[in-house]
Parts: C-alpha cells; structure tokens; sequence
C-alpha cells in the first residue's frame, strides 16, 4: 500500500536524495507524529506487549517515513542497538520515489547500529504492505541484536531485499548514514551513490532530471534497474530464516 508522494520538484528529489532520511541518535517512542526521547526508567516501564520487533536497516527507521507511512496517530518504540555479523549496505534496487534502497549482508566481524520499530500485529501487516513485492520478510539467527534499550527480542524479524547486495569495484558499499564497527569496505551517502551509478550509466547527464525521471516514470526506473543487474551480487544470509516472500508466497 504506497504513501503519497510530494507534489513539488524539491520534495521529490529530497526523497530521492537524503535516504534513509533523518532519525535521532538514541532510542524513542514514535507518538503524535515525532519522536520523543525516554529514559532509561521510562523504557523499562514501558508497556511492550505483544509488539513484534521488526529491524529496521533503512528508512522505517526515521521519524520521517513512519509518519508517511502511519500518520500521526501510531505510537511506535524505535530502539537502537548492535547488530553482530551484518552490515547495511546498498541494494541493487531502485524504490518508486528514486533512492537507491538498502539491505543486509552478512560480514564478518561487522557490527551494525541498527534500529528495531516494535510493531503490534496491526502494524506489522500494514507495514508488509508497504514493502510489498521488494522485499522478504523472515529471522535473522537468535542472539545477533544487543540492544541498547528495551528488551531483547526473542527473534528479530527483519525485510532483506529480493534484488541482492549492490557491488561497485567488485565490493559491498555501505550506507555512511548507518554506522558500522570493523566495515571493510567504503561506505558512501544517498547522493554519493546516486552520482556515481549516473556517472556510470549516464555520463554528461545531470543527475536531478535523472531522478526526477525515475520517480515520474515506473519504465524509466525499471530500465534503471535493469543497468543495476549487472552489479547485483547473491545474496548469502547465513542464519536467514524466511518466513514471508511479499509477493504473497508464504513459506
């Protein structure tokens, strides 16, 4: 179930251009449309019910993206911790509002800052419908999330994408907007990414019409992706236990 794009030129290319958008550094409760800090007493008393924790690698973990996709009137508890063997690192996949997505990949001796939205049933499968068709839902091994607040999940569930790892130079790239301890290889921001697969596939062509391009028409974007094929790398979860295709395939 898509969200709304903006109607204007500037909010297009933000989306397009500042993935995985903003979110503050430590843990918080999604309410009233912003996010809003609790201490350490606060997060033990608070109330986590049957909430699933979802790992949130991308922009489900910013205050932004929530509110596009749930509105004002969600609470959800965003929580930050270490996530041991993995990396967030470029997809080779482009979303419908032009940013270069990102997934997981499993590195040794990696440890990723991540985030997990707790989401109660109702959430969860709205937010399914929203990574519908790009994504696979399933667990990552038991133990590999340490959390920084809030309790540890029992299983941490987790969206990876269908479209595999992004390779340039023959190596992962990371997202530089995730921090990662031990990350072997470069890590580069939305922009730097977006300028160099365009200097790649379209020399001499400015880069804002491009996206601008991609995000008004599904054809462009797919011819897009289909250049970005060529750099795709298999994905190798070790661990990884699908539980969901969301093309609609339960496995």
């Amino acid at each position: 179930m898509p969200w709304a794009l903006p109607g204007d030129e500037a909010g297009l290319l933000a989306l397009a251009t500042d993935y995985p958008y903003a979110a503050p550094d430590e843990s918080y409760l999604f309410a009233l449309g912003e996010a809003r800090g609790l201490s350490a007493a606060g997060w033990r008393a608070y109330d986590f019910g049957p909430r699933v924790p979802v790992l949130a690698h991308g922009s489900n973990r910013s205050p932004q993206q929530l509110f596009r996709k749930f509105g004002r009137d969600a609470e959800i508890p965003v929580t930050y911790g270490r996530l041991a063997g993995f990396d967030v690192v470029y997809a080779a996949h482009v979303a419908r509002y032009g940013a270069v997505t990102s997934t997981l990949a499993a590195v040794p001796g990696v440890a990723a800052r991540v985030a997990l939205t707790w989401l109660t049933p109702a959430q969860l499968a709205f937010m399914h419908e929203t990574e519908r068709m790009n994504y696979t839902y399933g667990h990552l091994p038991a133990g590999c999330f340490q959390p920084e607040q809030g309790p540890a999940p029992a299983v941490t569930a987790v969206y990876v994408g269908n479209h595999g790892p992004l390779a340039l130079d023959g190596g992962l790239v990371g997202l530089a907007a995730v921090s990662a301890e031990g990350r072997p290889h470069p890590a580069l921001w939305q922009r730097e990414i977006q300028a160099r697969l365009a200097g790649e596939h379209h020399p001499g062509e400015a880069l804002e019409p491009l996206l601008l391009g991609r995000i008004r028409s599904p054809a462009a974007r797919r011819a897009f992706e289909g250049r970005l094929a060529r750099h795709q790398r298999a994905l190798a979860l070790e661990g990884f236990t699908v539980v969901q295709r969301l093309d609609g395939e339960i496995l």
